[in-house]
């Protein structure tokens, strides 16, 4: 079922956006908890699912990694990214473009790290980095002893761009909105 309706006004659909999106966080099988992250390495985008894990108060995007990860490399030289939501059951498609800042030993850090636990701790303190070869799967599991915040970053996306799609069988609806000031200046597109 649809979310965005022929009945809203243009300035109204950010709100609604941002209302799913918090709806995403705090419901745990929420379509929006799963999304693709693109990043650019070199000229190539890479693309990957990643979890959506919390939304600021200044609705910045907030994301969980390994400081050792590709992601993370692919940022550092170039802040640039798109971040891509999709509800398959209400047919809402959001993407933002972003731009990123890498938080790593610092408070924000630390503050979520509290929240990281059991098995998910060893997510962040593997022996090796992400994505390094290995001789077989038990060897990518290996973790330090010591479960600390050291590799533990999160990624903070400030959207700069959105793009919305409310797919319906009664009519699509697509908008494009930029950030301006402290709202988003946008218009309907055809679909």
């Amino acid at each position: 079922m649809p979310i965005i309706l022929p009945n809203h006004k243009l300035e109204e659909i950010p709100s609604i956006v941002f209302s799913e999106l918090r709806n995403g966080i705090s419901r745990k099988k929420h379509p929006f908890k799963n999304v693709v992250l693109t990043t650019v390495n070199e000229k190539t985008p890479m693309s990957r699912w990643i979890v959506f894990r919390k939304l600021t108060l200044e609705n910045n995007l907030l994301i969980y990694t390994d400081s050792r990860s590709e992601k993370i490399k692919n940022l550092r030289k170039n802040s640039n990214c798109g971040i891509l939501f999709y509800n398959n059951k209400q047919g809402l498609q959001i993407y933002f473009s972003t731009v990123s800042t890498i938080h790593q030993n610092n408070e924000l850090t630390k503050k979520y790290w509290q929240g990281v636990v059991g098995t998910s701790s060893e997510n962040y303190t593997t022996i090796y980095p992400p994505s390094s070869p290995i001789n077989n799967i038990y060897e990518g599991h290996k973790t330090e002893k010591d479960l600390n915040d050291k590799h533990f970053s999160i990624i903070e996306l400030r959207p700069i761009n959105m793009s919305v799609l409310q797919l319906s069988r009664d009519g699509h609806i697509r908008a494009n909105f930029s950030k301006a000031n402290n709202g988003w200046e946008g218009s309907f597109i055809v679909p």
